[in-house]
């Protein structure tokens, strides 16, 4: 082989592990509350179109947007739908997924999103049988501009309170079950979590931010997601909030529900 061939090959070469390396350095987004609690809060507020859930129409909408590099996202709009009537809808809970944006080269960077919401109607049937939808007293206008607020920006009798007819401790002592591997290891801790309270009183965006582990971070999710809330209010409506709650699990204590010791 001749030097010039030779220098052509090892250009091709080159270029060809550049191209490795650059693929390789790329990560997408990623929601932050992980893949499967964004899938539960989207489970736990699909609303079907009715005549599509009585005719048994299944199918899926597809949201496209563009997320920069911040993770916000813009221009949402409908690329795919197997129904019409489903579509505002899918575009609202996709618009309530906070993301981390993706990267390249470790720096994050703008990129073009495609999120899927699948309607299943006997999926759908079969979860709402077993569950009621939770009927929270709203009383006034949503704001729809998706703000989320955070606790310094709320007066303090505007903040977002607990719904579910007693108090968080109350409810935490009633719901709570110790995860049998967190027995078995005689794990204690408190899991923090940060959520959003959205303006129809539902629970976003759950992330760990303090873990424990043994399955507590798991049964403190869980809690979490099926709590109810009261939104805050600005400016006369009712907005998006920024929240964190604390759940302690004590190895030792009574639990108030089945009344057993851990």
């Amino acid at each position: 082989m001749n030097a010039l061939n030779k220098k052509r090959l090892i250009i091709v070469l080159l270029l060809l592990g550049w191209s490795a390396v650059s693929t390789a350095q790329f990560s997408p987004a990623t929601p932050i509350a992980g893949k499967q609690n964004t899938l539960d809060y989207i489970q736990q507020n699909l609303r079907y179109p009715e005549q599509a859930l009585e005719s048994g129409l299944s199918g899926e909408v597809v949201v496209a947007f563009h997320l920069d590099g911040q993770g916000q996202g813009s221009g949402y709009h409908v690329t795919s739908s197997f129904c019409e009537a489903a579509n505002a809808s899918s575009i609202d809970l996709v618009r309530k997924i906070l993301w981390h944006p993706a990267q390249e080269s470790m720096k994050p960077v703008a990129t073009d999103m495609e999120y899927r919401i699948e309607y299943k109607a006997k999926s759908y049937k079969r979860y709402w049988r077993k569950r009621e939808r939770a009927l929270v007293p709203l009383t006034l206008e949503a704001d729809t501009s998706y703000r989320i607020y955070d606790p310094y920006h709320l007066e303090e009798a505007a903040k977002p309170y607990f719904a579910d007819g007693s108090n968080m401790g109350q409810y935490l002592l009633s719901n709570l079950h110790y995860p049998e591997s967190a027995k078995a290891g005689e794990i204690s801790g408190t899991v923090r979590l940060t959520f959003v309270v959205e303006a129809d009183g539902s629970i976003s965006n759950i992330v760990i931010k303090e873990s424990v582990g043994g399955g507590c971070d798991n049964e403190a999710v869980r809690l979490m997601q099926e709590t109810h809330w009261i939104p805050a209010v600005k400016n006369g409506k009712y907005v998006r909030s920024r929240n964190e709650q604390d759940i302690t699990f004590h190895f030792g204590a009574r639990n108030y529900q089945d009344g057993n010791g851990y």
